[in-house]
C-alpha cells in the first residue's frame, strides 16, 4: 500500500487552501491564519515503489507547480496536531461503500501508463490549519466546511 500526498511547490500559490481561509474566515474563525490544502491517494494492490513513484510523478501531480511524497506507510509532512506544532491538520476521505468516481478514474489511467496489476485506489483531502484553535474548532470547520458527514468522514488533529 503506498499513501501519495501532493504539495504546491513554494512560489506557486495554493488557491485551493486561499479559498478554505477565505471560507473559515467567513464562518467567524479568526485564529487560522493559513491553510494549505493538498490531494491525498491511497494505492493498495501489488505494485512496487517504482510503479508508486510514476504514478504519483506522470498521473497525480503537475510536474510545474507540483510536487509528490510517496510512501510505502502513512506520514504527515509535519507535526501537526501535537502540543506547540505550528499547525492543524484536517483529513477528509470517503466513507467506506461510497462511490468515489476520481479513484475510478485513476484506476483507469494508472492502466494507461502501462501498470496492468490490479490496484484499488481511495482519493482524500488534507488540510494544514496553521495557527493555535481547539479540537472543537477544527471539528467545527470540518463539518461545516470540508466533509459532508453524510458520505465522507475526516479526522481532525
Amino acid at each position: 500500500m503506498f499513501y501519495i500526498e501532493i504539495y504546491t511547490k513554494k512560489g506557486f500559490k495554493n488557491s485551493h487552501g486561499e479559498h478554505v481561509l477565505s471560507d473559515i474566515l467567513g464562518i467567524g474563525v479568526k485564529d487560522i491564519t493559513k491553510v494549505e490544502y493538498s490531494p491525498l491517494y491511497v494505492i493498495d494492490g501489488d505494485i512496487t515503489s517504482a510503479e508508486a513513484e510514476t504514478i504519483a510523478s506522470e498521473l497525480l501531480s503537475d510536474k510545474i507547480i507540483e510536487t509528490y511524497i510517496c510512501r510505502s506507510e502513512k506520514q504527515s509532512k509535519g507535526e501537526g496536531g501535537k502540543i506547540g506544532s505550528p499547525f492543524s491538520v484536517i483529513e477528509v476521505w470517503y466513507r467506506k461503500g461510497v462511490t468515489d468516481t476520481v479513484s475510478e478514474s485513476v484506476v483507469k489511467a494508472v492502466k494507461d501508463l502501462g501498470i496492468l496489476k490490479e490496484i484499488k485506489v481511495k482519493t482524500g483531502h488534507k488540510y494544514y490549519l496553521y495557527g493555535k484553535v481547539s479540537q472543537i474548532v477544527l471539528s467545527d470547520v470540518a463539518t461545516k466546511l470540508l466533509a459532508n458527514t453524510l458520505v465522507q468522514e475526516y479526522i481532525a488533529q
